[in-house]
């Protein structure tokens, strides 16, 4: 339990019945420092409305950049924001650095889940704070941590969008990598709404689900499966398994957070990272029903940088 003790000249501030340091009190504002390991069994509760907790890395939280999270009360749960104060003299970053901040707060607007509440690019000290909000139940320390893991994600498009995207060779063989780091945020670019990721989540042949609005003001609705690597017309196992995750992607519903009722895709998309080798491609569409052509689309590793030079790189050319 996170808790305020006392009154007056005499207060105290409690992380698991632990006393931590008060950094500054006066009126009705306490803040006070902790650990990450002091938050570990926490869990996000109601906050002191008064009191803003603040925890420090030297490594910032392996983002190398916020070195400082803060944890205050919201409506909602509690909030959690992260924390970049750094002088134009000790910046030794491959990008000027009110370039870079401002990449970030643009690939932000991307993401739903993060807001920038502050920035300042002009000044010899370039800041940013970014938040988000922990529901109630959430546990503390591991919060922090995935997202600050989150924001080492925001951190690299915002390289990419600066410099392009620096091709990993991981790509070929770790899908998940090729997931987070690329298809995610490129996805988000391109403009789809309702972006989710739902690998290992009863995903029925869709590793990502998304939407767009139509002309007519309604949505359609895409589902996406990934694969690191090459896809041969020779390997009858792979094309008959792509086959049998088109037809679950198309009959099988998804669910999107909050919602009820239930969302079929109206296209699909098969995304890998390396090529479409020996007729694959045309194998597939001939094993495919005839009702679902043209509602099947095929994205290779060319394909899709080009796609990040259209929408990713492009699209933050601002003048910051």
């Amino acid at each position: 339990m996170i808790e305020i003790r006392g009154e007056g000249d005499d207060l105290a501030v409690y992380v698991a019945d632990k006393e931590v340091e008060i950094l500054d009190a006066g009126g009705e504002h306490i803040l006070a420092e902790c650990s990450l390991e002091d938050l570990t069994g926490e869990q996000a509760q109601p906050f002191p409305d008064e009191l803003e907790l603040e925890i420090r890395s030297e490594n910032g939280f392996g983002t190398y950049l916020f070195h400082e999270a803060h944890l205050s009360a919201t409506l909602d749960g509690v909030a959690l924001s992260f924390h970049c104060h750094t002088p134009n003299k000790y910046w030794e970053g491959q990008y000027g650095l009110a370039t870079y901040l401002a990449a970030i707060r643009d690939e932000l607007s991307y993401r739903e889940n993060w807001e920038v509440v502050q920035i300042e690019l002009e000044d010899d000290w370039k800041s940013i704070t970014v938040e988000r909000t922990l529901a109630l139940g959430d546990p503390l320390g591991a919060s922090i941590l995935a997202a600050a893991g989150d924001l080492k994600g925001v951190l690299h498009a915002a390289e990419v969008s600066l410099s392009g995207l620096p091709w990993s060779d991981e790509y070929l063989t770790d899908e998940d990598r090729f997931c987070r780091e690329l298809l995610h945020p490129l996805l988000r670019r391109i403009g789809f709404l309702f972006v989710r990721y739902t690998h290992g989540s009863r995903e029925y042949g869709k590793d990502f689900t998304f939407s767009e609005s139509t002309l007519f003001g309604h949505y359609r609705h895409y589902g996406l499966q990934a694969k690191a690597g090459d896809v041969s017309g020779g390997v009858n196992a792979a094309i008959d398994e792509l086959l049998g995750q088109i037809s679950d992607a198309f009959a099988m519903p998804y669910y999107e957070l909050g919602l009820k009722e239930p969302r079929y895709i109206s296209t699909f998309v098969i995304a890998i990272s390396g090529r479409f080798t020996a007729n694959a491609k045309e194998k597939i569409a001939e094993k495919m029903p005839r009702g679902i052509w043209g509602s099947v689309y095929f994205l290779d590793g060319e394909s899709i940088t080009e796609l990040v030079e259209r929408y990713w790189k492009a699209t933050d050319r601002k003048g910051t």
